[in-house]
């Protein structure tokens, strides 16, 4: 019940909002597209004015998808612009002909009309028991309330039918269609499989390059001291004896260097306590001040969590090596989608992805989950690192 009532009051609010920009959206993009092909014979004015319709046309379904997410919790996964073929002058009225032969337009309109359709209706049936019941209330007629109270009951049915409605024809006429849908999910398990691959190439070259540079070139100095230590036993004992302590501390610190490289490969306390415990012991190593704020009403999987932590951690390796920063900050919050964890810092900026570098490994590892990462990193900073991953709760 308190959820039907919720959805009643979300209901309400957006086709109050429908009722206006309804009017206005589909009114703006009619009057442009009438004007743009009366004006096409006109020196080619119009073709700028279709130009400007589709781009603005794109702008208003970007709004209206989001407005959809944001008040019916709903994805709606935006179709392909299609694309022209040649280049030049050609390819720009190419590709005004397909934007506005795309039935991503046409469906698009008929979404604003609709919205248009049913926000007027809401006002209608809003306005009218308003008047009935004010009237009744200055002459005293008691038909009056009887029809004022139908009306509310009216509205009240009306909204909650047209907003499960509304919410439908967000997805169905402002998405992708099916097959693009699936040809879209097609494509990004692809990029997914391939940032599964080079993630996992970019951490099988980690793993050799610090077990040739490190431990490996340790564990040859302890075979030589004790070779060295052998040779000595019989002539000179103490010498021997001293060249075994050595070797044993050699040992020591070999076993060191395998367990953070083993803590580098997945971390215990993250299996053990989670990504708050985890991402704070990060922190804590950290060069630069940090903050972690990791608020989940769960444990995500073990592969999301590693997945954050490992870009978490990477990125505040980047901010102690490269920011320059006096703070950051780190926090982990439940998205519309997933998980959303954002890196900032208040350092130099002008970080950017380079092909084999740290960003491109890290953007490798969370496509491999599916997930999207962005940086807004402007010369002057600050950097702001954003990942998105899908997780269902």
């Amino acid at each position: 019940m308190r959820q039907r009532l919720s959805f009643l009051w979300t209901a309400a609010a957006d086709l109050a909002v429908d009722g206006i920009l309804g009017v206005a959206w589909f009114t703006l993009l009619i009057t442009l597209l009438s004007v743009g092909v009366g004006a096409v014979p006109a020196f080619g004015i119009g073709v700028l004015l279709l130009w400007g319709t589709a781009f603005v046309a794109r702008g208003v379904r970007h709004i209206e998808r989001s407005r959809a997410a944001a008040i019916y919790g709903v994805e709606v996964v935006p179709p392909r612009r299609p694309q022209a073929r040649s280049t030049g002058f050609a390819g720009w009225l190419g590709q005004i002909v397909l934007e506005l032969g795309d039935s991503a337009l046409w469906k698009g309109l008929a979404h604003h009309l609709v919205t248009l359709v049913l926000g007027t209706a809401f006002w209608v049936l809003l306005l009218a028991p308003l008047q009935a019941l004010t009237r009744s209330i200055l002459v005293g007629d008691a038909l009056l309330v009887a029809a004022a109270v139908l009306g509310l009951v009216l509205l009240v049915l009306f909204t909650y039918g047209a907003g499960l409605l509304d919410r439908r024809l967000a997805v169905v006429l402002l998405g992708a269609g099916r097959t693009a849908a699936l040809e879209q999910r097609v494509d990004s398990l692809e990029g997914a499989r391939q940032g599964a691959v080079d993630a996992a190439a970019g951490e099988r070259l980690r793993i050799e390059r610090d077990l040739h540079d490190g431990v490996q070139p340790r564990l040859v100095n302890v075979a030589m001291t004790l070779g060295l230590a052998k040779a000595k036993f019989a002539t000179d004992p103490e010498a021997a004896k001293a060249l075994l302590d050595e070797a044993h501390q050699q040992t020591k610190d070999s076993i060191t260097e395998l367990r953070q490289l083993a803590r580098g490969i997945h971390p215990a306390v993250l299996t053990d306590r989670g990504l708050d415990a985890a991402l704070s012991a990060v922190a804590a190593h950290c060069a630069v001040p940090a903050t972690v704020r990791v608020e989940l009403p769960e444990r995500p999987s073990p592969e999301i969590e590693a997945v954050l932590y490992f870009v978490v951690a990477e990125a505040l390796t980047n901010v102690s090596k490269h920011s320059g920063a006096s703070g950051c900050s780190v926090s982990v919050t439940r998205s519309p989608t997933g998980v959303r964890a954002v890196v900032f810092d208040n350092g130099a900026g002008g970080a950017h992805a380079e092909s084999g570098g740290g960003l491109a490994g890290m953007a490798d590892r969370v496509r491999s989950a599916g997930g999207t990462l962005d940086i807004d990193s402007r010369p002057g900073g600050p950097t702001v690192l954003t990942v998105e991953v899908p997780c269902a709760f």
